[in-house]
C-alpha cells in the first residue's frame, strides 16, 4: 500500500507532491504474498517479477503483469520423476506445503508419475498455522501426517513446499517424534524441490536437523558475482544507518541485544557491530551467492534492461510524448522485455 500513498503518509490513493515513480516491483519469496500484490497492484498497471516459485493465477488481468525468475514447476516434477527412476524408487509419498498444491499436483503433475510406474502411498499437505482455538485442531492434523509420513513403508518422500515448508517438517518431528515407530521407518530419503530454504533463523536452531542428511535437494542455477563477497563482508550495522532490517538480522544472526535496545540490562551478549558474517555457519548465513540471491539479482537486471530498452527505443524514433503516454509505453516496454 506504501506504493500508492505519498512519501511517510500512508494513504492509498493519494500521492500529493511526490516526484517519485515506481516502475517495477521485485516480489518474493511466498507465492501467496505475490499473488496478493499482484491482484491489488494490476489496478495500477504495476508490472510485478518474482523471485520466488510461481503463483497459481486465476485472475487473468492480474497475471499479465507478474512474471517469475524461477523455474517453471512442470520442469522440477520431471526431473524428480528422472531420479525416481534412476534409483528405482517407485513407491514413494508426497507432501504438500498447502492444500491448494496438493490438489494442483493431483490435477496436473500426478499421471505423469503413474504413466512411468511410480506409485504414491500418501499425498498430504502441511496444515496452516492456526491460533486460539483452532491451534489444537492444527496440532491433531499435522500428528496425523506425521504418523501416515512415518508408519509408511515408502523410502523416498517428495516435500514441495516453499521457504517455510522446511521449518514446518522441522517442528512436526520435534513435536511428534516417537519411539513407538521403528527406526528403520523413519529413514526417508527426502527429495525436495527448488524453492526450499535452507538458512535457519533463531527459533528453529534447536530443531532436529538430522533428519535432512542424505537429503536430495533440486537447486536454482547461480553464479558467483565479482566483488559479492567483499559487499557482504562491509555490512555493518552500525554504517548502515538507511537498512532497516540489519540490526533485526544482526540480533538474530549473532545472537546479541544492541545497548540502546536493552530495558531490562539482563541481555546475555552486546552486539558490538564488528561481528564478521564469515564466521557464521551456513546453516545459519551463507557468503555465497544462494540461488534466490542470484534470482532477485536478475530481477534487478530485467527491469535495468527494461528501462535501457525504453531510453535507446526513444533515442532511435525520436518520439517525444507527453508523460502520461511514456509511463504507458514504459509499461509496456518492461512487459514485452521481462517476457
Amino acid at each position: 500500500m506504501e506504493f500508492l500513498s505519498t512519501k511517510s503518509k500512508f494513504i492509498p490513493n493519494y500521492k500529493c507532491n511526490d516526484q517519485t515513480n515506481t516502475v517495477a516491483i521485485i516480489g518474493g519469496p511466498r507465492s501467496r504474498t505475490c499473488l496478493n500484490m499482484a491482484t491489488s497492484l494490476c489496478n495500477y498497471k504495476f508490472p510485478q517479477i518474482t523471485y520466488g516459485s510461481a503463483p497459481l493465477m486465476n485472475d487473468e488481468i492480474a497475471a499479465l503483469f507478474v512474471r517469475w525468475m524461477f523455474p517453471v514447476e512442470v520442469h522440477q516434477f520431471n526431473g524428480i520423476l528422472h531420479l525416481l527412476l534412476h534409483f528405482g524408487w517407485t513407491w514413494v509419498g508426497k507432501v504438500c506445503f498447502v492444500e491448494e498444491d496438493k490438489e494442483r499436483f493431483i490435477q496436473n503433475n500426478l499421471s505423469m508419475f503413474t504413466e512411468k510406474g511410480i506409485c504414491f502411498d500418501f499425498i498430504g499437505s502441511i496444515p496452516p498455522m492456526m491460533y486460539g482455538n483452532l491451534a489444537a485442531e492444527m496440532v491433531e492434523e499435522a500428528d496425523k501426517l506425521y504418523k501416515v509420513i512415518m508408519r509408511s513403508t515408502v523410502i523416498a518422500v517428495i516435500l514441495n513446499a516453499e521457504i517455510t515448508g522446511l521449518v514446518a517438517l522441522r517442528v512436526m518431528i520435534y513435536l511428534f517424534n516417537s519411539d513407538n515407530i521403528p527406526k528403520q521407518r523413519k529413514a526417508k530419503v527426502w527429495i525436495m524441490t527448488a524453492q526450499m530454504e535452507f538458512t535457519s533463523i533463531l527459533m528453529q536452531r534447536q530443531l532436529p536437523i538430522d533428519f535432512l542428511h542424505g537429503a536430495l535437494s533440486f537447486a536454482i542455477h547461480s553464479k558467483e558475482l565479482t566483488g559479492f563477497r567483499e559487499f557482504i563482508q562491509k555490512k555493518n550495522p552500525k554504517l548502515e544507518k538507511e537498512d532497516g532490517f540489519i540490526r533485526d538480522f544482526w540480533k538474530d544472526a549473532f545472537e546479541c541485544s544492541f545497548s540502546n535496545d536493552i530495558k531490562d540490562g539482563n541481555a546475555d551478549k552486546i552486539c558490538t557491530g564488528e561481528e564478521k558474517l564469515e564466521t557464521l555457519s551456513q546453516s545459519i548465513f551463507e557468503m555465497s551467492m544462494t540461488g534466490h540471491s542470484y534470482s532477485i539479482y536478475n530481477a534487478v537486471y530485467a527491469v535495468a534492461h527494461a528501462l535501457r530498452q525504453l531510453y535507446s527505443s526513444k533515442i532511435k524514433y525520436g518520439q517525444r510524448v507527453d508523460k502520461r503516454k511514456w509511463k504507458l509505453f514504459f509499461q509496456s516496454q518492461c512487459y514485452q522485455v521481462i517476457c
